[in-house]
């Protein structure tokens, strides 16, 4: 609750602070004048993103368990609604639970397969962003590039490492346990970097596999891409596709920060900083074209969510209670 809550202030300053740099009258009146005729992509795009993602989870999880596709499909339908609405992963969290009442499996590594699941997201993002920032102009320095680079560099090291080298690892690992001078400290350490480690292993898979996953986030994102894409036709402004995608991939950086229930504050903030600062596209129109997003998703979400948590017959209050308890 105390997350929620800190989250919760934060989406209000940032509601205050983005407010401060748009005109509220003129992005409503551009709202208002929205092209119905393109909302229906842009729902039927944001059906397609989490549809592409379950395909994904599906193969990734086929090494452990068959799970059926339709469960997983309504599975991110649960997850984004708790999320919504619950913004400290608990979604994501709630997979794992599920998968281990309904599937079996073990609760801890579900839940840390779910997360390895969107770490295969996070790394195609830092991949796809390292190559679109030195061909598509923007108005970052050289800095802000330089870093996301290193940062790629450091994830896919680190990934390989506790994948394809565990000798390897398990050397560093053996170097690092003495500087641990409490017994304590060093119990949990080995339980923790061992968990990591085999949980990891689920990577270590045929290279057709791993580069289906990777086909299939990329193409997840160009779907995300032109929800954004369409949104801009929808207020009368053609976008450069290539640049939605990469406004994608930065967004998608930003789900790193804390975020308030329903991403309120954040979405717009963000919003703002990519389309307009990164962009240069006029503060008004992006943040016209965020809020109208995020009243869209708002509405995807609930009835997504709510048709998912029907069909899989979940009780929401248990998951919901696991879930806060271990987010």
């Amino acid at each position: 609750m105390f997350k929620i809550l800190f989250n919760t202030i934060l989406g209000i300053v940032l509601i205050y602070i983005w407010s401060r740099f748009v005109d509220l009258p003129q992005i409503m009146l551009t709202i208002s004048k929205v092209n119905l005729f393109y909302l229906l992509p842009i729902f039927l795009l944001m059906l397609l993103s989490p549809i592409i993602r379950a395909v994904r989870l599906k193969i990734f999880l086929a090494e452990i368990k068959k799970i059926s596709l339709k469960d997983l499909i309504f599975l991110n339908g649960v997850a984004m609604i708790l999320n919504f609405f619950i913004p400290i992963r608990a979604g994501e969290v709630a997979k794992g639970i599920y998968l281990n009442t309904e599937y079996s499996l073990n609760l801890g590594k579900s839940i840390v397969w779910i997360f390895l699941d969107r770490f295969v997201d996070f790394l195609v993002v830092l991949l796809l962003a390292g190559v679109f920032l030195f061909l598509i102009p923007t108005s970052l320095n050289t800095t802000v590039i330089n870093v996301i680079t290193i940062m790629l560099i450091l994830t896919l090291l680190l990934t390989y490492l506790a994948v394809f080298q565990l000798d390897f690892s398990g050397k560093i690992i053996s170097f690092l346990r003495p500087l641990l001078i409490e017994k304590h400290i060093k119990i949990y350490f080995d339980r923790l970097t061992s968990f990591i480690l085999d949980s990891f292993s689920i990577l270590d898979r045929h290279p057709k596999d791993l580069s289906f996953m990777v086909l299939l986030t990329v193409l997840a994102y160009g779907v995300d891409a032109g929800i954004w894409y369409f949104s801009f036709l929808s207020l009368g402004m053609k976008m450069d596709f290539l640049k939605m995608y990469l406004g994608q991939l930065l967004s998608a950086l930003t789900y790193l920060i804390p975020a308030a229930p329903g991403y309120v504050g954040s979405a717009e903030a963000s919003g703002l900083l990519i389309l307009s600062g990164v962009f240069g596209v006029g503060a008004n129109l992006a943040s016209a074209m965020i809020v109208l997003f995020h009243i869209i998703s708002a509405v995807f979400v609930l009835v997504y969510g709510l048709i998912s948590i029907f069909s899989l017959k979940i009780d929401l209050n248990l998951i919901l209670k696991k879930a806060l308890k271990r987010a």
